[in-house]
């Protein structure tokens, strides 16, 4: 049985950046090169790409959850203490179907404001407006669920003429609204973040590329090089796998894992992907992944000298957080050894 003891990686660098959780440590490492006081980034912009089956909304949820919860207890190096949180979830798309208020508590539920803005002007206002408005020791948590569900003001006009005349529209088919995005809403938004503590998530469905050739991108997502340009985090998710049990000779799907790559991130380094499991009417399982990221799918694990149940030793860790902190720091150590081993040993060019 595997058996992990090694030294923590102390980090001394200046903190330039911090971070929101992401609900998984292993997440959080592929996204800041952090565990625990690590995730998406304060005061920039995300995105999260995949299909309709990868997670995306749950991690969005996550992220309302940990900043809630969790937020106005962290000391920050560059914000003031957060004394008050809004959390806007712009749900385009209308389409909720999660048990939110047993996932996450009816506090969190009742705490989030719902809306609906389907054209990229309206939310772009709504953002902007609420990002200029903050004041020191807010934090702003403004998701936007998906960016494909959205349309330019110009389009939907076109859309409600042709119904009207009864004729199919024609235009530019959603041109409009790459060209709000990359010539005004995430400039500005980026103008009006300087300094500001507020993150903004955006969710895209990933599309086929048909037209990609024999060395083009097989996949793409909407929004255009705006994303590309000022994002600081893309995440790609995929299931790559279903988690089952079998019942009385009937097997059911209890959840997903799923793997995310970073294909851009500015803020650590980049290209590095995580799995995670997500559960059915629960979240991420972040313990569960991390058991599973030291010591595979083994179902006794070997801690504090003694042989316990996978089972059991998740239900020790969450009633003595002493616990899920040992297993922490051993994923951070894992981590960092290999972060470690990889990197260049040359002698530095610059002194």
């Amino acid at each position: 049985m595997a058996k992990v003891k090694k030294e923590v990686v102390k980090e001394t660098s200046k903190t330039r950046v911090e971070f929101v959780s992401t609900g998984s440590v292993l997440l959080n490492l592929a996204m800041s090169g952090k565990g625990k006081e690590g995730g998406y980034a304060r005061g920039r912009i995300v995105n999260l790409v995949g299909d309709g089956s990868s997670g995306k909304t749950l991690l969005a949820l996550e992220a309302c959850a940990q900043v809630y919860y969790n937020l106005n207890r962290k000391e920050s190096d560059l914000f003031p203490a957060v004394k008050k949180v809004t959390i806007v979830y712009n749900n385009v798309e209308g389409v909720m179907d999660f048990p939110i208020e047993d996932m996450y508590g009816e506090e969190l539920v009742k705490a989030i404001e719902w809306v609906r803005f389907d054209t990229a002007e309206t939310v772009g206002r709504d953002y902007l407006k609420r990002v200029k408005d903050l004041k020191k020791g807010e934090f702003l948590l403004y998701i936007i669920d998906s960016i494909d569900a959205m349309s330019s003001t110009a389009s939907k006009k076109r859309a409600e003429e042709s119904i009207k005349k009864e004729k199919d529209q024609d235009g530019s088919y959603g041109m409009e609204k790459q060209k709000y995005f990359s010539s005004t809403l995430f400039p500005r938004a980026c103008e009006y973040m300087e300094g500001k503590d507020a993150t903004m998530i955006c969710i895209s469905q990933v599309r086929e590329n048909i037209n990609a050739g024999l060395f083009g991108a097989k996949h793409y997502r909407a929004g255009g090089k705006a994303l590309d340009f000022f994002t600081h985090q893309v995440a790609w998710l995929a299931q790559v796998g279903k988690l089952s049990k079998e019942f009385r000779s009937t097997k059911k799907i209890y959840g997903v894992r799923t793997k995310a790559v970073l294909k851009r991130n500015k803020v650590a380094k980049p290209f590095r992907d995580a799995e995670f499991d997500i559960l059915f009417d629960y979240g991420v399982d972040d313990m569960g992944s991390m058991l599973t990221y030291l010591y595979g799918g083994a179902k006794k694990i070997i801690w504090n000298e003694e042989e316990i149940d996978r089972i059991d030793l998740i239900k020790l860790m969450e009633d003595n957080p002493k616990e899920y902190d040992k297993l922490v720091t051993l994923v951070e150590t894992e981590w960092n050894e290999i972060e470690e081993k990889i990197k260049p040993k040359r002698k530095r060019r610059f002194e």
